[in-house]
């Protein structure tokens, strides 16, 4: 287009020139020492023209042999280049159909010369552990960490994530922990590494972590809450030997809120009793229970080594909020038999059943029968009554249809 529009102007120039020339041809001397060339103007405008245009068209020529091997290099590094990025759309859509194989082969093949190298090497890793092809697949994040050693973060990152998907979680843990190091607060660390702890039920080092999680306002509070509820409910599982965690630092750490929590101190009382730390548990129970009531708890606190009177004046004053409750009823029931309250027992199992009848209730009663008046048959039919809906209760199908 620029070419025609030249030629466009030369012609009107030169129509211009050809209408003077006639109208007045004009006269021209040049002159050198003894040398004289005489011509009219017309000439000489068209000589000196003609010289213009053939120092351009030659100065150009020059230029472009000059250029020519360059402009040779950059053809060809740009067909390289649109073969490199057809050859990584066929290796991406060979990687989706499952040819893994064909497309690790395409990937590694144009990688060099591909305009997103990373994107060829972390493919062709991908397809390689998709083969099993471990020593490969490592090969090839090496390989990228050489090409773009400035994207070293995220391909110790891929690194990571292919060993967690492949199972080889100490592996993953140790490239976690090293781009930690490196990125103490990044989301996808922190989050990748938690899963990690947690493969390896090592509910102390998920605890450890929490805190990080917790002040990292890109991970979600989704995430780790319920993370947080199964890694305390793990440790006040364990008892204190098994645990690298100090059970004790645990509970101190925790809010009001969640000390009141029925499943984390149900664990911390069990821990407490084990260590013969009853009368701490039964003040904990007592505040726990009096916040919210729980069979776990109570079932704990009936436990205890503490006097049976005390126990038995500590469940009567949670029988006045819960009445109906069969568990609190039927303990009742249990620790008056143990001081040989014979009424006091027998009213509190008579009154469990009328809530709602269960296994339990009859042994007890059956048991009271016996000692309180020495009644075999009343006895005996309490027992029968209790074998019967046990019978019935274990033989009751899962799903009515």
């Amino acid at each position: 287009m620029k070419f025609i529009f030249l030629i466009i102007l030369a012609l009107i120039v030169a129509s211009g020139l050809a209408y003077q020339v006639h109208l007045e041809p004009g006269y021209a001397l040049l002159t050198y020492g003894t040398l004289s060339i005489e011509t009219s103007l017309a000439v000489l405008l068209f000589l000196t023209l003609m010289s213009f245009f053939a120092f351009y068209i030659s100065l150009r020529a020059i230029l472009t042999v000059k250029r020519t091997p360059k402009n040779i290099s950059a053809w060809n590094q740009k067909r390289k280049q649109n073969n490199s990025r057809k050859a990584l759309n066929k290796g991406l859509i060979d990687s989706a159909e499952g040819n893994w194989q064909r497309s690790e082969k395409l990937l590694i093949k144009n990688a060099p010369q591909s305009d997103t190298p990373l994107l060829n090497y972390l493919s062709a890793a991908h397809a390689a552990q998709s083969q099993g092809a471990y020593d490969r697949r490592d090969e090839h994040l090496f390989k990228a960490g050489e090409a773009l050693p400035e994207q070293i973060h995220a391909i110790h990152l891929t690194r990571a994530k292919l060993q967690f998907s492949a199972g080889q979680t100490e592996q993953a843990l140790a490239t976690l922990q090293q781009l930690r190091s490196a990125t103490p607060n990044h989301p996808i660390v922190l989050t990748l590494l938690l899963k990690t702890f947690q493969r390896l039920s090592d509910w102390s080092a998920v605890y450890n972590l929490l805190p990080a999680l917790k002040n990292n306002r890109k991970i979600a509070h989704e995430e780790w809450q319920t993370v947080e509820h199964q890694t305390l409910l793990q440790l006040f599982s364990q008892t204190s030997s098994a645990s690298k965690q100090d059970i004790s630092t645990v509970w101190k750490d925790l809010g009001k809120q969640q000390k009141l929590n029925p499943d984390y101190l149900a664990g911390y009382a069990s821990h407490l009793i084990k260590t013969g730390k009853a009368q701490l548990a039964e003040d904990l129970l007592i505040k726990g229970l009096s916040a919210e009531f729980s069979t776990p708890l109570l079932s704990l606190y009936s436990q205890l080594n503490v006097d049976t009177g005390k126990k038995i004046k500590q469940l009567e004053k949670w029988l006045k909020n819960h009445t109906a409750d069969t568990a609190l009823l039927n303990n009742l029931a249990e620790l008056c038999f143990m001081q040989a309250l014979w009424g006091k027992a027998k009213s509190y199992a008579e009154t469990s059943l009328s809530v709602c009848p269960t296994s339990d209730a009859y042994l007890l009663l059956g048991n009271i029968h016996e000692q309180q008046d020495g009644s075999i048959e009343e006895a005996n039919n309490c027992y029968k009554k209790g074998l019967e809906l046990t019978t019935k209760t274990q033989s009751k199908p899962l799903v009515e249809v």
